[in-house]
């Protein structure tokens, strides 16, 4: 009895909840992607760029990968039944999703060198440098999880890893989910705060209206993009935890009561896709 209630708490929150979120994500980053191109034709700025690109690739997300997920919830799911929409599923939703966390790291690390005392850093926060890491981070992360389109398929009516491939796949997602944003968001973050302390220090007080609107602006961009991160930290970073998890317990499956496997079951719901798409949507109502 409790296994079903906890079972049937997955499938609401997988009916309701995700569906407020493919509504949520649409006004969301439209109006975002609105904002930062008003932005733009104001005045270019190499971070708008990146955050412009980031929300552009979260709305994409929205309306492939959330919507066919909400699908499967009352439907038979595509990605089960069809290898293609297996391996596009797992394979093109994972290069979106990097794609949007890359484009993060890029503005914080132009925050950095936006804040930075060196000339030369500073080039760095040009427009057209933007673009051009933009254009490769799409070239490159097609490449960086081919293995994905390889080795994920449909076994048995069921689309995810084979075993002899789950323990390198939770490693990947471990490293390249969990280590590596946080690590640059929360490094090129504290080196940026540590920038903003010594200008402070330094400069000395204008009454030049025009110098304190440029450097409120810079100031509000930080601010938001600390509180991207933040919520990339708490809606993210559980996921590869939560698929290490499943790989170590999976020698022990045959042993899990009912009530367990339902419970990590939910839990694996909330984490992916729950939290994974929450990022995607927050963009815009982290600013309301």
């Amino acid at each position: 009895m409790l296994a079903s209630t906890i079972v049937n708490a997955r499938l609401n929150l997988g009916r309701y909840g995700l569906s407020t979120l493919i509504v949520l994500g649409n006004v969301g980053n439209i109006l975002t992607i609105l904002i930062f191109i008003r932005t733009l034709r104001k005045q270019l700025n190499s971070c708008t760029i990146y955050l412009l690109a980031a929300s552009i690739t979260n709305w994409i997300l929205v309306n492939t990968s959330l919507i066919s997920t909400v699908y499967g919830v009352d439907h038979v799911d595509p990605q089960h039944t069809s290898i293609i929409v297996c391996k596009l599923r797992w394979y093109g939703g994972q290069i979106l999703l990097m794609l949007s966390r890359s484009f993060m790291i890029a503005a914080c690390i132009d925050r950095w060198a936006a804040t930075s005392s060196s000339a030369r850093i500073r080039l760095f926060c040009q427009p057209k440098i933007a673009r051009n890491v933009i254009i490769g981070l799409i070239l490159i992360w097609p490449i960086i999880p081919v293995h994905m389109a390889i080795f994920i398929n449909n076994y048995s009516g069921h689309c995810g890893a084979p075993s002899y491939y789950a323990f390198a796949f939770s490693i990947y997602l471990f490293i390249f989910i969990g280590i590596l944003p946080p690590a640059f968001m929360i490094s090129f973050g504290v080196l940026t705060w540590h920038h903003l302390k010594q200008i402070r220090s330094r400069v000395a007080p204008t009454n030049d209206p025009t110098r304190f609107r440029l450097h409120k602006a810079d100031r509000d961009l930080i601010k938001m993009l600390a509180g991207e991160v933040l919520v990339y930290l708490v809606t993210t970073v559980l996921y590869p935890v939560n698929t290490l998890y499943g790989f170590i317990t999976t020698p022990i499956a045959q042993q899990k009561s009912e009530i367990r496997l339902a419970v990590e079951a939910l839990v694996g719901y909330i984490v992916s896709p729950i939290l994974n798409y929450i990022y995607c949507v927050a963009q815009f109502y982290g600013r309301i």
